[in-house]
């Protein structure tokens, strides 16, 4: 792991245990004293890495406050912490219910279902998973519950979709969505007396929710208190009922946990799957926003969507309750300036509001600002439908604001700033989780006894079939790129940097390619023209042999199932062998030696020598496929094109979270391409230069050219998992 990845583990942990009371977290040391509802779900997802007692701990000690009807409120409130925030018991007045805990001191609304999804990582991730099966059967119950009672007391109309009853319980609490239904509601002399103790604790009020509002929401309070908390009462009378994507879909999302949870503890997970199936209709069919390109929340009181676009509506991707047509139309919506395009250099994303709004405020709340909680659902949401690109920038964005800016409840969305309460605990849970998953597959490794496999006796010759193509040799090397442009154009998502492989495997179009291979054992690639002809018909064919290798040895996870993969398959070629690391190493590279070998590809007297590419482009190795998720993503190169496709596949590399600039640590982390080939790009200092002609961060990109010399580089982990 690199060493600023470590130092910042160590210094979430130390936020995590400050904030730990013994038997919760607070969310924040002073502005939030208590124990938060969702709060907790992100805490106990975090500590699961490194604390599977702690964990399960915040889950049940949450737990311990769940309301007879089956209701987990907000706020669990501490009574050693009480005269530290508003609203209190002494205001909340819950001992009104006859289902709210007698022992416990809770407010009376609730918050998003993320618990379900909290408690299946912890059983994931524990080392003993065996072990924790006592923990989901005492928790299984209870999570079951909760949502029998959102489904029950907050859906009456069996629609699939639960509604909430206060800004406060979606967890985005003066977002721009609840503005008109706030503002419907008349605030008369009978409102009861109140002091606000958020703005005790911050520098600036205007970055809080604003009087108006908070007026709004004492209101609902007080109404909830005079109802005696019954529902049916609130229902009937109560002014703010909305459907809502984001509680929606995370309740979507929860309920496949559960269902898992169910078959982990031999229960059937047939309820929370008719939920899921339910719900995930009911956002495809009531809250799309075909005309928008999102997911918008509907105003039960008018029976209209609130057409105001936030990062909420995007949330039905973590669910995977968008259609495919739907997420598409999302994507391109959430990728774009609105919300801080895919490489657009000055922004972090996702920004929880449309920021060509005139109302967009990057320092208020929920009205602007980058919020790690929503952007890690929507992270997991993308890489979902497979849009891998996007999901890796964000990822990049999440893993450097807390390490540039601090563990704030909250981020500028255009310079990063921190704001909200400092030292926050679900920015330091999810950090960990985001490191622990971008480096998963090193700290996890591969069992060499069970999991590599015995493929190679020797060489593999992948084109030893007999059957020729009709084409003759002169022409092949034009039908074997026509080919892969197919295997491209049906196979390979450019956009999300992915193979499906398994469609591949039986497809005509690679049945034809192989082929087609076979009439490479009388292809001379002399009669190549030109060096951008020759530059594009071996990267093509690097990159077509072993997407072929993957397919013919069944490779499951990681090339590392293989030893000495790109070594020992092989195509013939006229009367030669070549390997993936002959035609990298040999041709591309100008036949330098390998920084994992000891001698060059070629050697003296080598025929294949013929064929050296010179000078070596370094662009080539944001070309390259590896068939990894952390090489380069897959295209066809045309030659006629092929400086414009090699400019664009550099320029998206090093904008990727491949590269992670942090001007505060002065520090640069660069892909481990870097380290093993630079000779290739004129040694460390021109590689600097290199990154900073494509940088599109102006500030990164002064920061690079300025401390050029003084500059710290570390490498990051390569992820050898397959790019699926």
């Amino acid at each position: 792991m690199s060493r600023i990845f470590a130092d910042y583990i160590g210094k979430a942990k130390q936020i995590l245990a400050s904030n730990w009371t013994g038997k919760s977290t607070k969310p924040a040391p002073s502005l939030y004293p208590h124990q938060w509802n969702w709060d907790s779900g992100f805490i106990a997802l975090g500590k699961s890495h490194y604390n599977t007692a702690q964990a399960i701990l915040e889950i049940e000690t949450l737990f311990e406050a769940q309301w007879a009807n089956g209701m987990l409120p907000q706020i669990v409130f501490d009574p050693k912490e009480l005269g530290h925030y508003f609203p209190e018991p002494d205001f909340w007045q819950t001992e009104r219910s006859p289902h709210a805990p007698r022992n416990k001191l809770t407010s009376g609304i609730t918050m998003p279902p993320v618990h379900a999804i909290a408690v299946e990582e912890i059983y994931q991730n524990a080392r003993q998973p065996r072990r924790i099966l006592p923990f989901l059967k005492r928790i299984y119950p209870k999570l079951i519950a909760f949502h029998q009672y959102l489904y029950r007391e907050r859906d009456p109309k069996k629609q699939g979709l639960v509604y909430i009853r206060h800004p406060w319980e979606s967890g985005i609490d003066n977002s721009p969505t609840w503005d008109i239904p706030l503002k419907r509601i008349k605030i008369d002399t009978s409102l009861p007396d109140y002091t606000r103790r958020d703005l005790e604790h911050v520098t600036d009020p205007n970055m809080r929710p604003s009087d108006a509002d908070y007026d709004r929401y004492i209101y609902l309070v007080d109404f909830f208190r005079r109802c005696d908390y019954d529902e049916d009462c609130i229902r009937k009378s109560c002014e703010f009922l909305i459907q809502d994507p984001l509680f929606n879909s995370i309740l979507c999302r929860a309920n496949e946990s559960l269902a898992r949870i169910a078959e982990a503890i031999d229960e059937s997970p047939d309820l929370p799957q008719s939920w899921t199936k339910k719900t995930s209709t009911a956002l495809q069919m009531k809250l799309w926003h075909e005309e928008h390109g999102i997911f918008d929340a509907c105003d039960l009181i008018t029976g209209e969507l609130i057409e105001i676009d936030t990062a909420a509506g995007f949330l039905p991707l973590f669910a995977g309750a968008a259609t495919r047509e739907q997420a598409q139309t999302v994507y391109e919506r959430l990728n774009s300036a609105s919300f801080c395009s895919l490489h657009q250099g000055n922004c972090f994303t996702i920004p929880n509001y449309d920021t060509q709004k005139e109302d967009y405020d990057r320092h208020n709340y929920w009205r602007g600002p980058v919020w790690i909680n929503i952007n890690w659902m929507l992270a997991h949401g993308l890489k979902r439908y497979g849009y891998t690109l996007k999901a890796d920038s964000m990822r990049k964005d999440l893993l450097q604001l807390p390490i540039r800016f601090g563990f704030h409840e909250y981020f500028d969305s255009f310079d990063g700033t921190g704001y909200g309460g400092d030292n926050f605990s679900w920015t330091a849970a999810l950090f960990i989780d985001l490191v622990e998953e971008f480096y998963e597959s090193e700290e996890i490794g591969f069992d060499l006894k069970k999991s590599v496999k015995k493929i190679f006796p020797g060489s593999q010759i992948l084109n030893s079939g007999q059957e020729r193509p009709d084409a003759p040799p002169e022409k092949l090397g034009a039908e074997l790129m026509k080919s892969i442009r197919s295997m491209r154009d049906h196979y390979y998502d450019t956009k999300r940097g992915l193979v499906d492989y398994e469609r591949l495997r039986e497809s005509p179009e690679f049945q034809l390619y192989r082929i087609l291979t076979n009439g490479l054992k009388d292809f001379n690639p002399g009669q190549l023209k030109g060096r951008k002809e020759k530059l594009a018909f071996w990267i093509n064919l690097y990159n077509t042999i072993v997407v072929d290798g993957i397919i013919t040895l069944k490779i499951k996870n990681s090339i590392k199932e293989a030893p000495e993969f790109f070594r020992k398959i092989k195509y013939q070629i006229g009367d030669y062998l070549f390997s993936p690391d002959d035609i990298e190493h040999g041709i591309l590279r100008g036949n330098v030696r390998p920084y994992f070998r000891l001698a060059r590809p070629f050697g003296p007297g080598d025929p294949r020598r013929a064929w050296i590419l010179k000078p070596v482009d370094p662009r080539i190795h944001f070309a390259l496929v590896c068939g990894s998720r952390s090489c380069a993503p897959i295209d066809f190169y045309d030659f006629e094109k092929i400086d414009q496709q090699l400019e664009k596949a550099a320029s998206s590399f090093i904008n990727s979270s491949e590269v992670l600039v942090l001007p505060e640590e002065g520090k640069i982390l660069i892909s481990e391409i870097f380290r093993w080939y630079e000779k290739d790009f004129g040694g460390r200092n021109t590689i600097l230069d290199f990154i900073v002609d494509y940088l599109v961060d102006d500030k990164a990109k002064d920061f690079v050219r300025k401390e050029h010399e003084r500059l710290k580089i570390e490498y990051l982990h390569y992820d050898w998992n397959l790019n699926r």
